[in-house]
């Protein structure tokens, strides 16, 4: 199996948990903090910030009107954390976002050629040590994909949830 099959696969299996793991979510329980964790509107919201580095990846422009609620401290300027000036979307928001955005992006992604993958790129992320290619970077951003829907299922199973499902249940 080719590079771009694997990260493709790993794209659409996040896709699918994304949804998984929002199923059933109140907007007050993804507005509530537990022992100091993000909230689960800002996991998923920082989620779907994130889905820019994918854009970034495959040259495709993608826009959402809440995309300053989202930076991690680590990728924001000053200015950025100053503050938005839109106001916080609901939970249905940011996943009918999602869902505007992730087609668009996976055909992006799909039109990638294996040397594309191969090609260096300067963008700081964890693998860059030993992978800084274009495909190092969309391998870092699957994992931080399923990094942060992983601590989305740790604080659903805290609001009484069942378990995250692994089912494929996503459209498209």
């Amino acid at each position: 199996m080719s590079t771009k099959k694997i990260l493709l696969a790993q794209f659409d299996f996040h896709n699918a948990l994304f949804h998984n793991v929002l199923s059933d979510i109140t907007e007050e329980e993804a507005n509530t903090g537990i022992a100091g964790m993000n909230t689960i509107k800002w996991l998923a919201g920082h989620t779907l910030w994130d889905l820019g580095s994918y854009a970034n990846i495959c040259g495709v422009k993608i826009v959402f009107p809440w995309f300053g609620h989202f930076y991690s401290k680590e990728a924001a300027t000053p200015e950025d954390l100053a503050g938005p000036t839109t106001p916080l979307p609901t939970i249905q928001m940011i996943i009918a976002n999602w869902d505007e955005t992730v087609p668009v992006l996976r055909q992006g992604l799909e039109k990638l050629t294996d040397a594309e993958l191969d090609q260096i790129v300067n963008v700081p992320h964890p693998l860059s040590s030993f992978n800084n290619t274009l495909a190092g970077w969309w391998a870092y951003t699957n994992d931080h994909h399923a990094y942060n829907i992983g601590q989305i299922s740790v604080l659903r199973k805290a609001f009484g949830k069942s378990g995250m499902s692994y089912s494929i249940k996503v459209k498209g």
